[in-house]
């Protein structure tokens, strides 16, 4: 038989585990709402060639590649406006015939994969945004990067031009600037 003190440390265990998982939830919602918002900012901030919204109806279509908490944060702006376009958001599970896009908000992807993504969409006026700075190292144009518990945002410039897309330099104060060329394969 167990003993009562033994199912009580049981169940304060369990508690505990459940209790800090559920934080650990909760911080990862709040972090990718902010990552979310801070993405629709600089999606304003941004300029894409008349061409790219000629057949798209005024909509900007957000590609999110992510897990279901990343998804669901991205939910909450869609419909909202972005330069007189509406955005739709498309969650996507897989990376083919990106072309619709106008920017793909990458979660995690694995180094090879998210390479020969990055390489399929160079300079195509597609805004590319991630975390970390592997994923600006792999030829992603705007990364988040979370230091001291502050979200940094990086630009890597010498991605940008290529991709015929103009951040605005309000924008461009504000982040800190790299020049992570595409990598060879």
């Amino acid at each position: 038989m167990l003993s009562i003190k033994k199912i009580f440390f049981s169940i304060l265990f369990v508690v505990l585990c459940f209790s800090a998982t559920k934080q650990a939830w909760s911080q990862s919602i709040e972090k990718q709402n902010v990552l979310a918002a801070l993405t629709l900012n600089i999606a304003k901030f941004t300029t894409w060639p008349e061409l790219v919204f000629k057949e798209s109806n005024n909509i900007f279509n957000l590609c999110v590649y992510g897990d279901n908490i990343v998804q669901q944060s991205f939910s909450n702006i869609n419909k909202k406006l972005i330069n007189k376009k509406t955005i739709h958001i498309i969650n996507i599970s897989r990376l083919r015939r990106l072309n619709h896009c106008h920017l793909i908000y990458i979660s995690e992807l694995e180094r090879t994969k998210l390479i020969a993504l990055l390489l399929e969409l160079k300079d195509q006026p597609i805004l590319t945004i991630g975390e970390k700075v592997d994923f600006l190292q792999a030829g992603g144009i705007v990364g988040f990067e979370s230091i001291d518990g502050k979200i940094q945002l990086n630009i890597n410039l010498a991605i940008i031009k290529p991709s015929q897309l103009i951040i605005s330099s309000r924008l461009l104060k504000l982040a800190t600037i790299v020049n992570y060329p595409f990598p060879k394969n």
